[in-house]
């Protein structure tokens, strides 16, 4: 694995790079860094070239003025231009599935696949965007530490977060390198996210969904119920998982990875 920085249209993006071959982009989601796909990416790797950005806000990258996932899917493509990728296969996780939809829409021709791991394509409910207000306003009154502390143990499956206390002290670990201006500037992107129900409807490109089966950010039954009425589409659900499988369920995501790109 080797770390890289780049400017993007005047903004620093910081990218991890593992492994040789076709290229696979693997998006985190929101109080998360690249280094959460760390042992997906290890393996992926083996026969793909793996790239892990830090999308803007999060890790080591810079926010975006009036951030948007349109944006920062720009800022991915971006990437991609000034590595000369012309395909690559693109997976995101939670937020970073917003951001994968926003990519196919935009840049379809620049994808061979894409996925969503945990993410769905809805836009937020009244209630959720209310809800993100209220986030809002807790950073800007000096409690980032207090929300990333309670948010992060709750992405993950009951029981999971009593027997792992090292995976999931090391996620808050992550987590907590976001700023004040980093959540701010995703919470607002995810909050004015529009539906995007009809890319999936639309694809011709063939797409993965995972979900897991504890998730308890967003219904799974949801989720499956959706997937029945989706053309082109790869579904599967990890039974033993919360909203965060790359961790819970490493290796059957690796698998199901594996299987979705050969």
């Amino acid at each position: 694995m080797k770390n890289y920085s780049v400017t993007i249209d005047g903004k620093k993006l910081n990218y991890n790079v593992f492994g040789q071959g076709n290229v696979v982009v693997l998006l985190h989601g929101y109080l998360e860094t690249k280094e959460l796909w760390d042992e997906v990416a290890q393996k992926l790797s083996e026969k793909y070239q793996v790239i892990c950005p830090d999308l803007p806000g999060q890790g080591e990258s810079e926010v975006l003025p009036g951030q948007t996932v349109e944006s920062m899917a720009g800022s991915v493509n971006g990437l991609l231009k000034y590595l000369k990728i012309e395909k690559a296969n693109l997976f995101g996780h939670s937020m970073g599935g917003y951001v994968t939809l926003a990519f196919a829409e935009l840049f379809p021709e620049n994808l061979e696949k894409f996925g969503l791991l945990h993410s769905h394509p809805f836009a937020d409910s009244p209630e959720k965007k209310e809800q993100r207000l209220q986030e809002i306003d807790l950073v800007k009154k000096g409690r980032r530490e207090m929300i990333i502390r309670y948010s992060v143990p709750g992405y993950f499956a009951p029981g999971f977060v009593s027997e792992n206390k090292q995976r999931v002290d090391k996620a808050l670990e992550l987590a907590l390198k976001t700023s004040d201006e980093g959540m701010i500037a995703c919470i607002s992107a995810m909050r004015q996210r529009k539906e995007r129900l009809y890319v999936l409807e639309n694809s011709p490109i063939p797409y993965l969904w995972i979900a897991g089966r504890k998730d308890e950010l967003f219904s799974s039954s949801r989720a499956i119920e959706t997937a029945k009425e989706l053309k082109n589409i790869s579904f599967h659900i990890l039974e033993n998982s919360g909203h965060v499988g790359m961790t819970e369920e490493a290796g059957e995501t690796i698998k199901i990875l594996t299987q979705f790109l050969s």
